[in-house]
């Protein structure tokens, strides 16, 4: 029963984010560019990080998610993405006190940060920088109950994380969605450059 409803957290976190992004005429048909044009002012990459074949479910080492509070086991998928414009390794991890999902992709040969250019999100999308590199967040919107943080790896590529209330009772408070999203960014950004 809990696998399932790992599984559900997984599309439920899928679909919300998909619902906070404008559809953009032609978006797929254009190539990743070579440097962001999210309109959010953001300062170049120290470098890029190759992401194809990285795993998003080692992102967050067994350490790293008892500190975030996620007890549940890792739920792995690919799919070509969206929101993003290609391929997108993913993982979904939730937490049961709080009731809370992470979702830890890792978007390569797309858009990349570009995805969260404010012509394609509604609502505020603020830079940010995470263990060095570039990144924007994007707060909740109406009532997505969602946080996500993109930081840019390299040209098309992204580390993509999204933090979401679960469901629970009493819900995550709107306040902590963001501050738990940087959280597990910054965890999965310092792993991700221990590996590479």
């Amino acid at each position: 029963m809990r696998r399932v409803a790992v599984v559900l957290v997984g599309v439920l976190l899928c679909g919300a984010l998909a619902g906070c992004v404008r559809e953009t005429v032609g978006a797929g048909a254009s190539p990743a560019p070579e440097s962001p044009a999210t309109e959010v002012p953001l300062p170049p990459r120290p470098r890029d990080i190759d992401i194809r074949g990285v795993d998003p479910c080692a992102l967050l080492t067994e350490e790293q998610r008892a500190e975030l509070g996620l007890d549940g086991e890792p739920t792995y998928d690919v799919q070509r993405s969206p929101l993003f414009d290609g391929p997108e390794p993913a993982c979904t991890i939730s937490g049961y006190e709080p009731a809370l999902a992470v979702g830890v992709a890792l978007p390569y040969d797309g858009l990349g940060v570009d995805a969260f250019a404010p012509a394609r999100v509604r609502g505020t999308v603020a830079a940010l920088e995470v263990q060095g590199f570039p990144a924007v967040q994007a707060d909740p919107v109406g009532a997505l109950k969602s946080c996500t943080v993109v930081v840019d790896v390299g040209p098309g590529a992204a580390l993509n994380v999204q933090y979401r209330d679960g469901s629970g009772q009493p819900p995550i408070p709107t306040e902590e969605l963001c501050p738990g999203a940087r959280a597990a960014a910054d965890s999965a950004m310092r792993t991700l450059l221990s590996l590479v």
